[in-house]
């Protein structure tokens, strides 16, 4: 859940002024990212995007996205342009919340699972691309993965822990209850599963590498063509394995994936092109599934956030990546070995 803003119309029009020496006549609201969103119009007609970052967003992460989005921009990729602020600041605090602008990009978004195989290759090609230009990336200011979070045995207690807990919580009144308690307790067997089984201890040696953080179809805007025209929102950029970007950026893309199941003829083609800009290594392929499903199984967002706040999407939400794990425990082997025949050039 976005947190309500600290800003209306008239704030905003008095902050822009202030911060930017701009004269702002049109204000509309904007859904989505980790930040209330507006998009405003000036007295020139000139647009800008403003947004207000959630409370947990600092100065520090918003100076990591403004060094990445500016080594990207260096690299020719297609990224956000900010403006400066009258004290050459890329940023502006407003009741402790940061707030930041950046001109405004015309064109489309798409939802999830939206995509054909033209907007795989493309959203796979930037990803690569994207991968590629962060090698050089010079700052020290991107959180550092840990693989192991997710990979002991003690990880995968705490997180049948945290659903023990949430069942707990459950009101006996509530209309979902049931429902939830079911997906909880399957998602408590499964992770018990994954623990007998052993394999998540094998992961030692994935690909690491500096990345946008949450890749995926909602962070691109499309031109007429049905082209990236722009990826968005490197706030939570850090060095992740690859292969976890990689199986969520095709889950959110795909079409084929809306019923919670992957095609994994798609999932190769999206793989193989990311492989003509960006290496991977026979490993990998191999744990992809696993590493994607462990990340799955360990998260409780969606189920929590519906019994804190009863905002049915939350649920929803939680609901789906619950399909997505079932469908993964079924077929994590079989997608596990298409994936490892993939040919590599070393």
């Amino acid at each position: 859940m976005i947190e309500k803003s600290e800003l209306d119309k008239n704030k905003i029009k008095f902050e822009v002024k202030k911060h930017y020496n701009l004269d702002i006549i049109k204000i509309e609201t904007i859904d989505g990212g980790n930040a209330n969103i507006y998009k405003l119009t000036d007295i020139h007609k000139n647009k800008y995007i403003l947004k207000e970052f959630q409370l947990k967003f600092n100065s520090k992460t918003i100076l990591k996205e403004v060094h990445v989005i500016e080594h990207l921009r260096k690299k020719k990729l297609p990224v956000p342009e900010y403006v400066t602020c009258a004290n050459n600041q890329k940023y502006f605090e407003h009741k402790g919340r940061i707030v930041i602008l950046q001109k405004y990009i015309e064109g489309k978004a798409k939802d999830k699972y939206t995509g054909n195989k033209q907007n795989l290759l493309e959203s796979a090609k930037y990803l690569g691309l994207l991968v590629n230009a962060l090698e050089d990336y010079q700052y020290n200011d991107m959180f550092k993965s840990n693989i192991k979070k997710f990979t002991t045995n003690e990880d995968i207690e705490k997180s049948i822990g945290k659903y023990k807990n949430l069942i707990f919580q459950i009101a006996k009144a509530d209309v979902y209850g049931e429902e939830i308690k079911k997906d909880l307790n399957d998602k408590i067997e499964m992770l018990k599963e994954i623990k007998k089984d052993q394999i998540i201890t094998k992961i030692t040696n994935i690909t690491i590498k500096k990345t946008h953080g949450d890749y995926n179809v909602l962070q691109f805007i499309y031109d007429s063509n049905d082209s990236i025209k722009v990826i968005l929102d490197f706030a939570t950029a850090g060095e992740l394995p690859i292969v976890w970007e990689l199986a969520r950026s095709y889950n959110y893309m795909d079409k084929e994936c809306k019923n919670g199941e992957f095609n994994i003829d798609n999932l190769i083609l999206y793989i193989k092109e990311y492989l003509k800009y960006s290496k991977l290594t026979k490993e990998d392929l191999k744990y992809l599934p696993y590493i994607y499903l462990i990340q799955l199984l360990s998260s409780t967002y969606g189920y929590k956030q519906y019994l804190q706040t009863n905002n049915l999407a939350m649920l929803e939400f939680g609901k789906e990546r619950t399909n997505i794990c079932r469908y993964l425990m079924k077929n994590k082997e079989i997608i596990s070995k298409r994936l490892s025949e993939i040919n590599i050039l070393i």
